[in-house]
């Protein structure tokens, strides 16, 4: 257990490292583009968005893990695999331009048609990625995947700027989901090159069950995610989709910001135990608790901040947002909670279980927005999306419990402290929210220094000893240590 915690806790420093400065930039940018543009642009870029999430990740993410989770696949098996992704790129990219004309009669919006066209490209080059990226990650060379993060991210920032001051209006946010594409499969090629060869049977056939069940996982994870946003999309109108985009991607921040950080680490690490099913959910256990610590404090920050983030980051036209970035932000702290255990269902061999898992989410978000439109709510859409991810964890922590013949009272009994810190801080927020008033800048401020008094009591009274011993441990390598 010593030298896996060394080893997560190393890893995870140089991924956060590399995409905590990448958050720095990607707001930065969201900044400049969301005072240029319209609410009705980012919606229109949003529904396109969540199609080439569909037909691109759902690959990414089946194959990639397989390969990390497989020990026995040789250097001809790679070989072959990645040829094989060349053909699922051509395949894919195929079927998803034959889709374009049927996607924009839907949302009757032209504009989508070129957009769409454009995103085609992201798709290709993200299938055709994933040998090279997997193997970077199963040799856990975390500190050059942060690096090239970092260098792609810079680099599409500035182009994005340049696009939407040259006047390219939409289509400036188009730069970086496309660019992403292109660039990773440059630089992983190159770091790490596969030879070509014809696919083989045989060769696919070792990461093909595991693939095949990761792949139903992850499409139906991808719907779960944004049937929200096609529905709004369609039944409410590019404006409002464009509101809660925008809010959803604030609320997203700390949760990709810690999973993405956290996962790509502990799968590749889990993985060398996945037939100790006992030391990982040991391990679960020491994630939850260090998950802990921390995410119920965000959520009530972000709770209380929603005003403060949301004009700060992209102005008064955004005002509307306010109100669904609140809401949403409560979700914050159950999916922070929920984020390392995609990564423990892969390292016990339980995709199917976490597949089955998923699709029960999936029904509930569906049923939860479709009533909420259905009578005409759009404010209630968020408190159902909430209540959703409530229910997710639940789910999910269920399933965890069955598949290592545990009790989840092991892990509630972990979280409930820090609940209770997280309840006595919503008080304290109340209380300072109504005597700072109305101004943004003297609310905003008092609210974040309550935060960070109540946070520095945390840690000085040794209440979240696994946070103190994560940062103290980034305190020694900035001090080169």
């Amino acid at each position: 257990m010593g030298n896996l915690r060394k080893s997560l806790i190393s890893g995870v420093w140089y991924v956060s490292l590399a995409k905590y400065s990448c958050v720095v930039v990607g707001l930065v940018v969201t900044a400049v583009l969301a005072r240029m543009l319209t609410p009705h642009d980012f919606g229109t870029v949003a529904i396109a968005t969540v199609f080439i999430h569909l037909f691109s990740t759902i690959v990414t993410e089946s194959f990639s893990p397989a390969i990390i989770q497989n020990k026995q696949l040789t250097e001809r098996d790679l070989r072959a695999i990645n040829s094989f992704t060349y053909l699922m790129a051509f395949a894919l990219t195929g079927l998803y331009l034959l889709a374009v004309p049927f996607i924009v009669a839907y949302y009757e919006t032209e504009v989508l048609s070129t957009i769409l066209t454009v995103f085609a490209v992201s798709i290709f080059f993200s299938i055709i990625s994933i040998v090279p990226n997997a193997l970077l990650m199963k040799a856990k060379r975390f500190r050059f995947i942060a690096m090239m993060s970092l260098g792609i991210h810079l680099a599409l920032a500035v182009m994005s700027i340049v696009a939407v001051t040259q006047g390219m209006g939409t289509y400036a946010l188009l730069v970086e989901p496309v660019g992403h594409g292109v660039l990773l499969f440059a630089v992983s090629y190159a770091a790490y090159p596969v030879k070509w060869s014809w696919p083989r049977r045989e060769s696919v056939a070792k990461i093909l069950s595991f693939s095949v069940f990761q792949m139903l996982y992850t499409a139906i994870h991808i719907g779960y995610r944004n049937i929200d946003k096609l529905l709004i999309g369609k039944y409410m109108g590019a404006a409002n989709l464009g509101y809660y985009e925008k809010s959803y991607r604030l609320m997203m921040l700390p949760l990709e910001n810690v999973s993405s950080v956290i996962s790509p680490v502990l799968h590749p690490l889990l993985s060398e135990y996945q037939n100790d099913k006992d030391y990982l959910w040991e391990a679960y256990k020491k994630i939850i608790a260090f998950m802990s610590e921390f995410c119920f404090i965000v959520s009530m920050a972000l709770f209380f901040l929603a005003r403060f983030i949301v004009i700060l980051l992209y102005g008064d036209q955004w005002e509307p947002a306010v109100p669904v970035f609140q809401v949403l932000a409560l979700s914050v702290c159950f999916q922070l909670m929920q984020s390392p255990m995609g990564a423990i269902f892969l390292a016990a061999n339980a995709v199917r279980q976490l597949m089955a898992s998923t699709l029960w989410i999936f029904f509930l978000m569906l049923i939860g927005v479709a009533g909420a439109i259905g009578v005409g709510s759009f404010e209630l859409i968020p408190i159902v999306v909430v209540l959703v991810f409530l229910l997710g964890f639940i789910i999910y922590q269920g399933c965890l419990a069955r598949l290592f013949g545990k009790r989840s009272d092991e892990i509630y009994a972990i979280m409930w402290p820090h609940v209770a810190y997280a309840a006595l801080l919503f008080a304290l927020l109340s209380v300072v929210e109504e005597m700072a008033g109305e101004d943004l800048w003297v609310n905003g401020l008092a609210v974040i220094s309550s935060v960070l008094a109540y946070f520095a009591l945390l840690f000085y009274t040794n209440r979240i000893p696994q946070l103190r011993q994560m940062l103290s441990f980034a305190a020694r390598k900035l001090m080169g240590k």
